[in-house]
Protein backbone atom coordinates (compact mmCIF):
# COMPACT_ATOMS: atom_id res chain seq x y z
CA UNK A 1 0.00 0.00 0.00
CA UNK A 2 2.66 2.37 0.71
CA UNK A 3 4.69 1.51 -2.54
CA UNK A 4 1.32 2.44 -4.38
CA UNK A 5 0.96 5.95 -2.49
CA UNK A 6 4.75 6.51 -3.20
CA UNK A 7 3.98 5.65 -7.17
CA UNK A 8 0.79 8.27 -7.16
CA UNK A 9 2.67 10.76 -5.61
CA UNK A 10 5.40 10.73 -8.00
CA UNK A 11 3.37 10.70 -10.80
CA UNK A 12 1.17 13.39 -9.67
CA UNK A 13 4.67 14.96 -8.78
CA UNK A 14 5.52 15.35 -12.65
CA UNK A 15 1.92 16.41 -13.50
CA UNK A 16 1.98 19.27 -11.22
CA UNK A 17 5.33 20.33 -13.13
CA UNK A 18 3.98 20.02 -16.08
CA UNK A 19 0.56 22.47 -15.53
CA UNK A 20 3.60 24.54 -13.94
CA UNK A 21 4.88 24.91 -17.53
CA UNK A 22 1.91 26.59 -18.79
CA UNK A 23 1.56 29.11 -16.20
CA UNK A 24 5.20 30.27 -16.33
CA UNK A 25 4.51 30.74 -20.06
CA UNK A 26 1.22 32.77 -19.90
CA UNK A 27 2.22 34.73 -17.05
CA UNK A 28 3.33 38.01 -18.57
CA UNK A 29 2.09 40.63 -17.66
CA UNK A 30 3.68 43.22 -20.46
CA UNK A 31 2.58 41.00 -23.36
CA UNK A 32 -1.13 41.24 -22.34
CA UNK A 33 -0.73 45.28 -21.56
CA UNK A 34 0.35 45.19 -25.28
CA UNK A 35 -2.75 43.44 -26.91
CA UNK A 36 -4.68 45.64 -24.94
CA UNK A 37 -2.87 48.75 -26.86
CA UNK A 38 -3.40 47.41 -30.27
CA UNK A 39 -5.95 48.89 -32.18
CA UNK A 40 -8.69 45.70 -32.64
CA UNK A 41 -9.57 43.88 -36.10
CA UNK A 42 -12.44 44.98 -37.54
CA UNK A 43 -15.99 43.98 -36.67
CA UNK A 44 -17.29 41.51 -38.62
CA UNK A 45 -20.36 42.65 -40.77
CA UNK A 46 -21.47 40.09 -41.85
CA UNK A 47 -24.52 37.77 -40.45
CA UNK A 48 -23.60 34.45 -39.26
CA UNK A 49 -25.96 33.40 -41.72
CA UNK A 50 -24.16 33.97 -44.22
CA UNK A 51 -21.17 31.02 -43.73
CA UNK A 52 -24.10 28.68 -43.87
CA UNK A 53 -24.56 27.56 -47.25
CA UNK A 54 -28.27 27.30 -47.74
CA UNK A 55 -29.59 26.26 -51.42
CA UNK A 56 -31.92 29.00 -50.70
CA UNK A 57 -29.24 31.71 -51.26
CA UNK A 58 -28.93 30.71 -55.12
CA UNK A 59 -32.77 29.94 -55.58
CA UNK A 60 -33.89 32.56 -58.48
CA UNK A 61 -34.42 35.78 -57.52
CA UNK A 62 -38.12 37.21 -57.76
CA UNK A 63 -38.87 39.66 -60.27
CA UNK A 64 -38.87 43.09 -58.98
CA UNK A 65 -38.95 47.06 -60.70
CA UNK A 66 -36.98 49.20 -58.44
CA UNK A 67 -33.49 48.03 -57.16
CA UNK A 68 -32.01 50.10 -54.69
CA UNK A 69 -28.72 50.66 -53.92
CA UNK A 70 -29.38 48.95 -50.44
CA UNK A 71 -31.01 45.88 -52.09
CA UNK A 72 -27.71 45.19 -54.32
CA UNK A 73 -25.21 45.34 -51.59
CA UNK A 74 -27.68 43.29 -49.61
CA UNK A 75 -28.13 40.25 -52.36
CA UNK A 76 -23.65 40.59 -53.10
CA UNK A 77 -23.07 40.07 -49.31
CA UNK A 78 -25.85 37.14 -48.89
CA UNK A 79 -24.30 35.57 -52.72
CA UNK A 80 -21.10 36.13 -53.23
CA UNK A 81 -19.38 32.92 -52.72
CA UNK A 82 -16.23 34.33 -52.71
CA UNK A 83 -17.11 36.69 -49.71
CA UNK A 84 -18.13 33.84 -47.83
CA UNK A 85 -14.73 31.95 -47.87
CA UNK A 86 -13.15 34.58 -46.13
CA UNK A 87 -14.98 33.82 -43.03
CA UNK A 88 -14.02 30.20 -43.34
CA UNK A 89 -10.40 31.58 -43.51
CA UNK A 90 -11.21 33.47 -39.86
CA UNK A 91 -12.53 29.72 -38.75
CA UNK A 92 -9.38 28.47 -39.74
CA UNK A 93 -7.20 30.95 -37.84
CA UNK A 94 -9.49 30.56 -34.40
CA UNK A 95 -8.85 26.67 -34.59
CA UNK A 96 -5.39 27.44 -34.81
CA UNK A 97 -5.21 29.86 -32.40
CA UNK A 98 -6.95 27.75 -30.22
CA UNK A 99 -4.18 24.80 -30.74
CA UNK A 100 -1.07 27.47 -29.97
CA UNK A 101 -2.39 27.73 -26.47
CA UNK A 102 -2.06 23.74 -25.98
CA UNK A 103 1.43 22.62 -23.82
CA UNK A 104 3.29 19.68 -24.87
CA UNK A 105 1.60 16.67 -23.94
CA UNK A 106 3.56 14.56 -21.21
CA UNK A 107 5.31 11.17 -22.27
CA UNK A 108 4.94 7.87 -20.73
CA UNK A 109 6.97 4.99 -20.79
CA UNK A 110 7.81 1.36 -19.41
CA UNK A 111 10.98 -0.36 -19.26
CA UNK A 112 11.76 -3.55 -18.53
CA UNK A 113 15.66 -4.79 -17.46
CA UNK A 114 17.27 -8.00 -16.53
CA UNK A 115 15.22 -10.40 -18.11
CA UNK A 116 15.46 -13.51 -20.75
CA UNK A 117 19.32 -13.66 -20.29
CA UNK A 118 21.79 -15.67 -18.86
CA UNK A 119 22.18 -17.40 -15.60
CA UNK A 120 20.07 -15.67 -12.81
CA UNK A 121 18.78 -13.49 -15.35
CA UNK A 122 17.34 -16.67 -17.75
CA UNK A 123 13.85 -15.73 -16.31
CA UNK A 124 12.08 -12.61 -14.87
CA UNK A 125 13.57 -13.44 -10.92
CA UNK A 126 15.91 -10.34 -11.61
CA UNK A 127 13.65 -8.15 -13.51
CA UNK A 128 13.35 -4.35 -12.87
CA UNK A 129 10.46 -2.81 -14.01
CA UNK A 130 10.45 0.76 -14.30
CA UNK A 131 7.53 3.36 -15.13
CA UNK A 132 9.00 6.80 -16.34
CA UNK A 133 6.98 10.41 -16.51
CA UNK A 134 8.24 13.11 -18.80
CA UNK A 135 7.73 16.39 -19.55
CA UNK A 136 8.74 19.10 -22.23
CA UNK A 137 9.18 22.55 -20.63
CA UNK A 138 9.78 25.04 -23.68
CA UNK A 139 11.89 28.07 -22.53
CA UNK A 140 12.65 31.54 -23.91
CA UNK A 141 8.49 32.26 -24.18
CA UNK A 142 8.20 29.55 -27.68
CA UNK A 143 4.80 29.05 -26.56
CA UNK A 144 4.09 32.43 -25.39
CA UNK A 145 5.29 33.92 -29.23
CA UNK A 146 3.23 31.37 -31.03
CA UNK A 147 0.18 32.18 -29.06
CA UNK A 148 0.56 35.99 -30.23
CA UNK A 149 1.35 35.05 -33.93
CA UNK A 150 -1.78 32.81 -34.23
CA UNK A 151 -4.01 35.97 -32.95
CA UNK A 152 -2.08 37.78 -35.21
CA UNK A 153 -2.82 35.50 -38.01
CA UNK A 154 -6.43 35.81 -36.61
CA UNK A 155 -6.21 39.14 -36.98
CA UNK A 156 -4.94 39.31 -40.46
CA UNK A 157 -7.74 36.97 -41.41
CA UNK A 158 -10.33 39.37 -40.43
CA UNK A 159 -8.58 42.23 -42.20
CA UNK A 160 -8.98 40.69 -45.53
CA UNK A 161 -12.44 40.17 -44.56
CA UNK A 162 -12.55 43.81 -44.33
CA UNK A 163 -10.97 44.59 -47.30
CA UNK A 164 -13.12 41.78 -49.42
CA UNK A 165 -16.31 43.76 -48.04
CA UNK A 166 -15.05 47.08 -49.05
CA UNK A 167 -14.25 45.44 -52.20
CA UNK A 168 -17.38 44.15 -52.97
CA UNK A 169 -19.32 47.12 -51.66
CA UNK A 170 -17.20 49.28 -54.23
CA UNK A 171 -17.47 46.82 -57.01
CA UNK A 172 -21.20 46.69 -56.80
CA UNK A 173 -22.03 50.81 -56.00
CA UNK A 174 -19.94 51.25 -59.20
CA UNK A 175 -21.94 48.76 -61.21
CA UNK A 176 -25.09 50.30 -59.52
CA UNK A 177 -24.23 53.71 -60.74
CA UNK A 178 -23.23 52.76 -63.88
CA UNK A 179 -26.52 51.03 -64.43
CA UNK A 180 -27.83 54.61 -63.25
CA UNK A 181 -25.82 56.42 -66.24
CA UNK A 182 -26.81 54.49 -68.40
CA UNK A 183 -30.86 54.59 -67.30
CA UNK A 184 -30.48 58.47 -67.45
CA UNK A 185 -28.70 58.47 -70.79
CA UNK A 186 -31.88 56.63 -72.27
CA UNK A 187 -33.77 59.28 -70.49
CA UNK A 188 -31.49 62.26 -72.56
CA UNK A 189 -31.80 60.07 -75.82
CA UNK A 190 -35.38 59.82 -75.63
CA UNK A 191 -36.02 63.68 -74.73
CA UNK A 192 -33.67 64.43 -77.73
CA UNK A 193 -35.51 62.12 -80.11
CA UNK A 194 -38.84 63.39 -78.91
CA UNK A 195 -37.68 66.80 -79.31
CA UNK A 196 -35.95 65.92 -82.86
CA UNK A 197 -39.68 64.51 -84.22
CA UNK A 198 -41.04 67.96 -82.92
CA UNK A 199 -38.69 70.01 -84.41
CA UNK A 200 -39.48 67.75 -87.39
CA UNK A 201 -42.87 68.26 -87.25
CA UNK A 202 -42.47 72.18 -87.27
CA UNK A 203 -40.05 72.34 -90.58
CA UNK A 204 -42.77 69.79 -92.15
CA UNK A 205 -45.57 72.49 -91.35
CA UNK A 206 -42.98 75.03 -92.59
CA UNK A 207 -42.06 73.45 -95.79
CA UNK A 208 -45.89 72.79 -96.72
CA UNK A 209 -46.72 76.07 -95.96
CA UNK A 210 -43.72 77.38 -98.05
CA UNK A 211 -41.69 79.36 -95.36
CA UNK A 212 -39.11 77.26 -95.84
CA UNK A 213 -36.74 74.77 -98.24
CA UNK A 214 -37.72 71.36 -98.56
CA UNK A 215 -34.16 70.79 -97.66
CA UNK A 216 -34.30 71.90 -94.35
CA UNK A 217 -37.66 69.11 -93.88
CA UNK A 218 -34.38 66.18 -95.59
CA UNK A 219 -32.06 67.99 -92.77
CA UNK A 220 -34.51 67.43 -89.89
CA UNK A 221 -35.36 63.53 -90.83
CA UNK A 222 -31.90 63.19 -90.89
CA UNK A 223 -31.42 64.03 -87.14
CA UNK A 224 -34.69 62.03 -86.03
CA UNK A 225 -32.93 59.28 -87.80
CA UNK A 226 -29.73 59.81 -85.83
CA UNK A 227 -31.16 60.50 -82.77
CA UNK A 228 -32.80 56.96 -82.92
CA UNK A 229 -30.01 55.04 -83.94
CA UNK A 230 -28.56 56.77 -80.55
CA UNK A 231 -31.45 55.86 -78.26
CA UNK A 232 -31.12 52.54 -79.41
CA UNK A 233 -27.47 52.44 -78.39
CA UNK A 234 -28.23 53.50 -75.07
CA UNK A 235 -30.39 50.89 -74.54
CA UNK A 236 -28.10 48.01 -75.22
CA UNK A 237 -25.87 49.84 -73.41
CA UNK A 238 -28.54 49.98 -70.46
CA UNK A 239 -29.38 46.14 -71.05
CA UNK A 240 -25.45 45.54 -70.50
CA UNK A 241 -24.68 47.41 -67.73
CA UNK A 242 -27.80 45.71 -65.97
CA UNK A 243 -26.01 42.20 -66.56
CA UNK A 244 -22.98 43.15 -65.07
CA UNK A 245 -24.89 44.61 -61.68
CA UNK A 246 -26.52 41.61 -61.95
CA UNK A 247 -23.16 39.55 -62.02
CA UNK A 248 -21.85 41.10 -58.70
CA UNK A 249 -24.10 38.42 -56.82
CA UNK A 250 -23.90 36.29 -59.30
CA UNK A 251 -27.59 35.84 -61.45
CA UNK A 252 -27.44 34.89 -64.72
CA UNK A 253 -29.99 37.49 -66.01
CA UNK A 254 -31.19 40.33 -63.83
CA UNK A 255 -33.98 40.07 -62.32
CA UNK A 256 -35.20 43.53 -61.64
CA UNK A 257 -36.61 46.47 -64.74
CA UNK A 258 -34.28 49.25 -63.30
CA UNK A 259 -32.40 50.76 -60.33
CA UNK A 260 -33.79 53.45 -58.41
CA UNK A 261 -31.44 56.19 -56.99
CA UNK A 262 -30.42 59.65 -57.16
CA UNK A 263 -28.03 60.33 -60.07
CA UNK A 264 -28.08 64.13 -59.76
CA UNK A 265 -27.02 64.44 -56.07
CA UNK A 266 -24.40 67.05 -56.24
CA UNK A 267 -22.15 67.90 -52.51
CA UNK A 268 -19.00 69.49 -51.88
CA UNK A 269 -16.68 67.22 -51.00
CA UNK A 270 -15.00 67.44 -47.20
CA UNK A 271 -11.00 68.54 -46.97
CA UNK A 272 -8.22 67.12 -48.40
CA UNK A 273 -6.53 66.68 -44.48
CA UNK A 274 -9.83 65.26 -42.96
CA UNK A 275 -9.59 62.28 -45.89
CA UNK A 276 -5.75 61.79 -45.07
CA UNK A 277 -6.71 61.02 -41.35
CA UNK A 278 -9.53 58.47 -42.33
CA UNK A 279 -7.04 56.60 -44.46
CA UNK A 280 -5.57 55.16 -41.36
CA UNK A 281 -8.50 53.17 -41.20
CA UNK A 282 -7.77 51.17 -44.67
CA UNK A 283 -7.71 47.25 -44.24
CA UNK A 284 -4.87 47.07 -46.30
CA UNK A 285 -2.86 49.70 -44.47
CA UNK A 286 -4.24 48.53 -41.03
CA UNK A 287 -3.09 44.79 -42.16
CA UNK A 288 0.30 45.69 -43.35
CA UNK A 289 0.82 47.03 -39.85
CA UNK A 290 -0.41 43.83 -38.18
CA UNK A 291 1.81 42.09 -41.13
CA UNK A 292 4.73 43.89 -39.53
CA UNK A 293 3.88 42.94 -35.96
CA UNK A 294 3.42 39.45 -37.10
CA UNK A 295 7.19 39.41 -38.77
CA UNK A 296 8.55 40.67 -35.50
CA UNK A 297 6.82 37.91 -33.31
CA UNK A 298 8.43 35.90 -36.31
CA UNK A 299 11.43 37.12 -35.05
CA UNK A 300 11.20 36.89 -31.17
CA UNK A 301 10.42 33.05 -32.03
CA UNK A 302 13.29 32.65 -34.17
CA UNK A 303 15.37 33.69 -31.57
CA UNK A 304 13.51 31.79 -28.50
CA UNK A 305 14.07 28.72 -30.19
CA UNK A 306 17.54 29.56 -30.01
CA UNK A 307 17.23 28.50 -26.47
CA UNK A 308 17.33 24.82 -25.17
CA UNK A 309 13.82 23.49 -24.02
CA UNK A 310 14.37 21.18 -21.07
CA UNK A 311 13.07 17.72 -19.99
CA UNK A 312 11.99 16.97 -16.74
CA UNK A 313 11.85 13.19 -15.92
CA UNK A 314 10.46 11.35 -12.99
CA UNK A 315 9.29 7.48 -12.49
CA UNK A 316 10.05 4.77 -10.28
CA UNK A 317 11.90 1.40 -10.59
CA UNK A 318 10.57 -1.95 -9.21
CA UNK A 319 12.83 -4.67 -8.13
CA UNK A 320 11.30 -8.20 -8.45
CA UNK A 321 14.04 -10.23 -6.84
CA UNK A 322 13.93 -7.79 -3.91
CA UNK A 323 10.65 -6.67 -4.12
CA UNK A 324 11.49 -3.01 -3.40
CA UNK A 325 11.18 0.16 -4.79
CA UNK A 326 13.07 3.53 -5.83
CA UNK A 327 12.46 6.57 -7.57
CA UNK A 328 13.77 8.37 -10.49
CA UNK A 329 14.43 12.15 -11.28
CA UNK A 330 16.57 13.59 -14.01
CA UNK A 331 16.45 16.76 -15.71
CA UNK A 332 17.85 16.74 -19.40
CA UNK A 333 18.76 19.77 -21.72
CA UNK A 334 19.68 20.00 -25.67
CA UNK A 335 23.66 21.37 -26.06
CA UNK A 336 23.26 24.36 -28.39
CA UNK A 337 26.75 23.39 -30.29
CA UNK A 338 25.50 23.13 -34.16
CA UNK A 339 22.41 24.41 -34.14
CA UNK A 340 21.46 27.67 -32.30
CA UNK A 341 18.69 28.67 -35.10
CA UNK A 342 20.91 31.71 -36.07
CA UNK A 343 19.72 30.66 -40.04
CA UNK A 344 16.14 31.45 -38.93
CA UNK A 345 16.81 34.57 -37.28
CA UNK A 346 18.80 35.71 -39.95
CA UNK A 347 15.80 35.05 -42.07
CA UNK A 348 13.46 36.52 -39.82
CA UNK A 349 15.35 39.55 -39.42
CA UNK A 350 15.12 39.96 -43.11
CA UNK A 351 11.28 39.57 -43.06
CA UNK A 352 11.13 42.17 -40.85
CA UNK A 353 12.96 44.73 -42.70
CA UNK A 354 10.46 43.60 -45.62
CA UNK A 355 7.44 44.55 -44.01
CA UNK A 356 8.68 47.72 -42.65
CA UNK A 357 9.94 48.83 -46.23
CA UNK A 358 5.91 47.58 -47.76
CA UNK A 359 4.21 49.38 -44.92
CA UNK A 360 5.81 52.29 -46.19
CA UNK A 361 5.32 51.23 -49.76
CA UNK A 362 1.71 50.90 -48.90
CA UNK A 363 1.38 54.17 -47.13
CA UNK A 364 3.05 56.28 -50.17
CA UNK A 365 0.98 54.38 -52.57
CA UNK A 366 -2.72 54.64 -50.77
CA UNK A 367 -2.02 58.54 -50.18
CA UNK A 368 -1.16 59.14 -54.19
CA UNK A 369 -4.51 57.41 -54.51
CA UNK A 370 -5.79 59.18 -52.43
CA UNK A 371 -5.01 62.43 -53.54
CA UNK A 372 -6.14 61.66 -57.38
CA UNK A 373 -9.14 60.79 -56.35
CA UNK A 374 -9.67 63.51 -54.73
CA UNK A 375 -8.45 65.88 -57.60
CA UNK A 376 -10.58 63.99 -60.05
CA UNK A 377 -13.52 64.51 -57.42
CA UNK A 378 -13.04 68.22 -56.73
CA UNK A 379 -12.74 68.41 -60.82
CA UNK A 380 -16.26 66.49 -61.45
CA UNK A 381 -17.67 68.52 -58.73
CA UNK A 382 -16.90 71.95 -59.91
CA UNK A 383 -17.51 70.83 -63.84
CA UNK A 384 -20.93 69.77 -62.72
CA UNK A 385 -21.90 72.54 -60.72
CA UNK A 386 -20.86 75.40 -63.40
CA UNK A 387 -22.49 72.93 -66.11
CA UNK A 388 -25.86 72.95 -64.08
CA UNK A 389 -25.71 76.31 -62.97
CA UNK A 390 -24.72 78.06 -65.60
CA UNK A 391 -23.75 76.73 -68.81
CA UNK A 392 -26.81 74.53 -68.84
CA UNK A 393 -29.72 77.42 -68.60
CA UNK A 394 -28.03 79.54 -70.80
CA UNK A 395 -27.84 76.51 -73.39
CA UNK A 396 -31.64 75.89 -73.02
CA UNK A 397 -32.44 79.81 -73.04
CA UNK A 398 -30.45 79.82 -76.39
CA UNK A 399 -32.56 76.94 -77.78
CA UNK A 400 -35.45 78.03 -76.62
CA UNK A 401 -34.93 81.35 -78.45
CA UNK A 402 -33.60 79.97 -81.90
CA UNK A 403 -36.78 78.09 -82.07
CA UNK A 404 -39.39 80.26 -81.42
CA UNK A 405 -37.01 82.78 -83.94
CA UNK A 406 -37.52 80.21 -86.54
CA UNK A 407 -40.96 79.90 -86.19
CA UNK A 408 -41.32 83.55 -86.83
CA UNK A 409 -38.76 83.38 -89.68
CA UNK A 410 -35.93 85.22 -88.04
CA UNK A 411 -33.34 82.41 -88.28
CA UNK A 412 -32.29 79.45 -90.26
CA UNK A 413 -32.83 75.77 -89.53
CA UNK A 414 -29.15 75.63 -89.69
CA UNK A 415 -29.38 77.17 -85.97
CA UNK A 416 -32.09 75.09 -84.40
CA UNK A 417 -30.03 72.15 -85.25
CA UNK A 418 -26.70 73.91 -84.15
CA UNK A 419 -28.32 74.95 -80.58
CA UNK A 420 -30.28 71.84 -80.45
CA UNK A 421 -26.55 69.58 -80.68
CA UNK A 422 -25.31 72.20 -78.29
CA UNK A 423 -27.88 71.76 -75.76
CA UNK A 424 -28.23 67.87 -75.77
CA UNK A 425 -24.31 67.39 -75.48
CA UNK A 426 -24.20 69.68 -72.24
CA UNK A 427 -27.01 67.37 -70.37
CA UNK A 428 -24.51 64.50 -71.69
CA UNK A 429 -21.74 66.48 -70.45
CA UNK A 430 -23.39 66.74 -66.76
CA UNK A 431 -24.55 63.02 -66.88
CA UNK A 432 -20.89 62.03 -67.69
CA UNK A 433 -19.26 64.80 -64.96
CA UNK A 434 -22.22 63.43 -62.11
CA UNK A 435 -20.83 60.13 -63.56
CA UNK A 436 -17.11 60.72 -62.87
CA UNK A 437 -18.17 62.56 -59.45
CA UNK A 438 -19.82 59.44 -58.04
CA UNK A 439 -17.14 57.34 -59.50
CA UNK A 440 -14.18 59.13 -57.44
CA UNK A 441 -16.43 59.57 -54.08
CA UNK A 442 -16.57 55.86 -54.36
CA UNK A 443 -13.01 55.60 -54.94
CA UNK A 444 -12.45 57.50 -51.69
CA UNK A 445 -15.01 55.80 -49.58
CA UNK A 446 -13.27 52.12 -50.54
CA UNK A 447 -9.98 54.02 -49.80
CA UNK A 448 -10.26 55.38 -46.66
CA UNK A 449 -13.25 52.72 -45.42
CA UNK A 450 -16.32 55.34 -44.45
CA UNK A 451 -18.98 56.73 -46.25
CA UNK A 452 -18.12 60.39 -47.72
CA UNK A 453 -19.68 63.11 -45.52
CA UNK A 454 -20.54 65.53 -47.83
CA UNK A 455 -21.51 69.38 -47.27
CA UNK A 456 -24.97 70.11 -49.18
CA UNK A 457 -24.93 72.31 -52.09
CA UNK A 458 -28.54 74.45 -52.49
CA UNK A 459 -27.29 75.46 -55.79
CA UNK A 460 -27.82 71.97 -57.12
CA UNK A 461 -30.57 71.69 -59.76
CA UNK A 462 -31.81 68.63 -61.51
CA UNK A 463 -30.81 68.11 -65.53
CA UNK A 464 -34.52 68.50 -66.76
CA UNK A 465 -35.03 70.68 -69.44
CA UNK A 466 -37.31 73.72 -69.84
CA UNK A 467 -39.47 71.99 -71.85
CA UNK A 468 -39.88 68.73 -69.63
CA UNK A 469 -41.11 70.75 -67.15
Amino acid sequence: MTNTRQTLLALLLILLCSSLAGAMENNNPKQSEKRESRSAAPILKLNDSANQNSDDEFFDLPETDFLTLFDALNLTFKRDPELQSFLWHIKVRQGEAQQAHTLPNPEFGIGVENILGEDENRSFKTAETTLRLSQLFELGGKRKHRIRLADLEQELAAWDLEDARLNRIAMTSKAFFTTLTAQAKVKLARENLKLSQKVFNTVKLMVQAGKAAPIAKNRALITVNQNRIVLKKEQHNLTATRQQLAACWGADEPHFSSVNGNLEELNAPPALAILLQRLRQNPELARQTAELELKEKQLDLAQAYGVPDMTLEGGIKRREESDDYTFLFGVSWALPVFDRNLGAIQAAQAKTNIGKKRELSTSIKLKSKLKQSYELLLAAYEETDSLRNSILPTAEDNFSAVSYGYRQGQFQFLAVLETQKTLFAIRKQVIDSLAEFHEQRLNIEKLTGQELALSPNPLSKTIASKEDK
